[in-house]
């Protein structure tokens, strides 16, 4: 099973627990990709999220369904705009999204969020969603993971004591991680369609 990691905002590979996060994932047999995003504003004050996907196609890849998508604060909207964007030909095992914001206020920053994408359209480009939010977080409320969590019908990991991880290692991620590895997947996405069709 391959993990991807998405650093958030202004930062790096080397940024937050990502340093502690992959080698901790490839000692457990998993292949770990940490792409180098230029996930920043842009001279002109915006954001180049076509430069952004062709960045992570490049160094992620074709997606395959042995995958797990990790995205970090405005990663894991990075991850969505990815899902997005991308021709894919399988599905990811699923996409776990780290202290994401619903919203934020600065402008040059809301394309990047849910009200410039589809989630009826996301819902089915991963397998299972996974959202991870310490109730402590002061820079993004819980009640943003919660929404984030219900409009993906994802589970939510709540916990405390984790701030924004913003810290160099949470062992609540490996744990998250290898629980996914570890379920058997119990449905596809539209698996119960036609059930519901014919049983209107």
């Amino acid at each position: 099973m391959r993990v991807i990691l998405v650093h958030g905002f202004n930062s790096s590979p080397e940024g937050q627990f990502i340093p502690w996060l992959a080698p901790a994932l490839k000692d457990r047999g998993f292949e770990v990709v940490t792409p180098r995003l230029d996930l920043k504003l842009s001279e002109e004050g915006d954001l180049k999220i076509p430069e952004l996907v062709e960045q992570m196609r490049g160094q992620a890849g074709f997606i395959t369904s042995e995958d797990v998508l990790v995205g970090h604060s405005l990663g894991a909207f990075m991850v969505l705009q990815y899902l997005e964007g991308v021709e894919m030909t399988e599905t990811p095992r699923a996409v776990v999204m780290v202290a994401p914001p619903w919203k934020v206020s600065k402008p040059e920053l809301r394309r990047l969020f849910i009200v410039d994408l589809d989630a009826d359209v996301l819902m089915w480009k991963a397998r299972e969603y996974v959202v991870v939010h310490s109730k402590d977080d002061t820079m993004v409320p819980i009640e943003h993971a919660r929404k984030l969590a219900e409009a993906f019908r994802a589970k939510f990991v709540e916990t405390d004591g984790n701030g924004h991880f913003m810290g160099e290692q949470y062992p609540v991620l490996v744990e998250v991680i290898e629980d996914i590895k570890s379920r058997p997947f119990e449905y596809a996405p539209g698996q119960s369609l036609h059930d519901e069709l014919a049983n209107p």
